[in-house]
């Protein structure tokens, strides 16, 4: 069986219609944060993306619309990945060690994406935020280590240039400073200065991946119509 292109094609759509989803769940979010809840839009350095699939925002208004809108976003792109790292492992299979070590990274990709879509399901309202915020935790550490073993699988395979070896590696250095900051950073809930941070992060790391995926999915796609062609 042989790697097709489809399935990072399909990656990178699902990434760009995942931007755009959440740029109208964002126009249309009612507004309030925790410590503005006056406000009547979303905030981007106060309200978290997952604020996007609250059903009732911090101002009591009904999110209903951009909060579906936000779980059709997040359901979409944990397919998306399952089936990219379903698959990915077959580019490494020429070389014995690389393929291992992408098959342990997919198998954990895998386990993040149930992760994520448990993200989408529990909103971050009072009465599943403890089991979201859990679901949250586990997701990006899940994605880190795997994508401490993807980067080693692309350092050791000699299909891969020395330029994706390094993008995979500043996207992994991102994830664990993220996960460092989320389990150790400044409380988001004990004042706004410490919320700011956290939001800003996220928003930061969000960019990190869209852009990791991206450039790595066209990178590749480049190296396979490289081999064909040869």
């Amino acid at each position: 069986m042989k790697f097709n292109k489809i399935y990072i094609q399909q990656n990178i759509a699902c990434l760009v219609i995942f931007i755009f989803i959440l740029i109208i769940s964002m126009l249309l979010y009612p507004g309030g944060s925790k410590f503005n809840t006056s406000a009547t839009h979303y905030l981007f350095f106060e309200n978290f993306i997952s604020h996007l699939g609250k059903y009732k925002t911090y101002s009591g208004a009904s999110n209903l619309f951009p909060a579906a809108l936000f779980k059709i976003g997040v359901y979409l792109i944990s397919f998306s990945f399952a089936i990219l790292f379903l698959f990915q492992p077959l580019i490494f299979k020429s070389h014995s060690l690389s393929y291992k070590m992408s098959v342990s990274a997919s198998c954990l990709v895998l386990c993040s994406a149930l992760a994520f879509i448990g993200i989408g399901y529990y909103s971050a309202d009072p009465s599943t935020l403890k089991i979201h915020l859990a679901f949250v935790k586990i997701s990006f550490y899940l994605f880190f280590i795997a994508s401490l073993l993807q980067t080693i699988a692309i350092k050791m395979n000699p299909l891969f240039n020395k330029k994706m070896f390094i993008y995979y590696l500043l996207f992994t250095t991102s994830l664990l400073a993220y996960n460092l900051l989320i389990e150790f950073g400044p409380r988001p809930n004990a004042n706004l200065t410490s919320l700011i941070i956290q939001v800003s992060a996220q928003k930061l790391i969000a960019v990190f991946f869209f852009i990791n995926f991206i450039v790595q999915g066209s990178e590749t796609l480049k190296k396979i119509k490289h081999i064909k062609a040869n």
